[in-house]
C-alpha cells in the first residue's frame, strides 16, 4: 500500500465518525478535509470584518476574559475584575486588569448596572461586552451554524 494511503488509513481510522449525522466512508475522506478547511476559512475570513472580536480573540488571554464576561452578561451576573481573575488562576490580576481596561479604552466592554441583584460593594464595575461587540459575536455565531450546516450537507450520505 502505498505510503500516503495507509497514513490517510491511519487518520480516517482515528475520527471520531460516530458523531457525523451520516456515515463517511474512507473514500470521502479527503472531500472531508476539504469541506472542513473551507468552513475555518469562511469563519476567519468573516471575523476579520470585525475589529471587536480581532481584539478578543487575539489570544487565549483575551478569549477566555471575553467568554468570562460574555457568559456573566447573557446570565444577568454581576462580573468585575477581581471575580475573572479568581475564576483564571493561571493569569495574574494585573494582566486580566490591564486586558479589561484595554477593552473599556477600545470601547469594548463597559460598565453598566447587573440585570440580577446587584452585589454589596456598590464601588465595583459590572462589566459587560458592548453593543458592538455582542453583536459581532452573535454574527460571527450565526455565521458558524449557517457553514457548519452547509458543511454537513456537503458530506455524501
Amino acid at each position: 500500500m502505498d505510503k500516503q494511503i495507509e497514513r490517510n488509513y491511519r487518520i480516517f481510522c482515528k475520527l471520531n465518525l460516530e458523531k457525523l449525522p451520516s456515515k463517511l466512508d474512507f473514500n470521502d475522506f479527503k472531500e472531508l478535509g476539504n469541506v472542513i478547511s473551507l468552513f475555518i476559512d469562511r469563519i476567519i475570513s468573516f471575523k476579520k470584518n470585525s475589529k471587536a472580536l480581532i481584539w478578543c480573540f487575539s489570544n487565549v488571554k483575551k478569549t477566555k476574559i471575553f467568554m468570562k464576561i460574555f457568559h456573566a452578561n447573557e446570565a444577568g451576573r454581576e462580573i468585575y475584575k477581581e471575580e475573572i481573575a479568581k475564576s483564571i488562576p493561571e493569569y495574574s490580576y494585573k494582566t486580566i486588569a490591564k486586558i479589561i481596561d484595554e477593552g473599556f479604552v477600545k470601547g469594548y466592554y463597559i460598565s453598566l448596572k447587573v440585570d440580577g441583584t446587584p452585589g454589596k460593594d456598590g464601588k465595583v464595575k459590572n462589566i459587560r461586552p458592548s453593543e458592538e461587540l455582542i453583536i459581532d459575536f452573535f454574527n460571527l455565531s450565526l455565521e458558524f451554524i449557517y457553514s457548519m450546516n452547509s458543511m454537513v450537507k456537503k458530506i455524501k450520505p
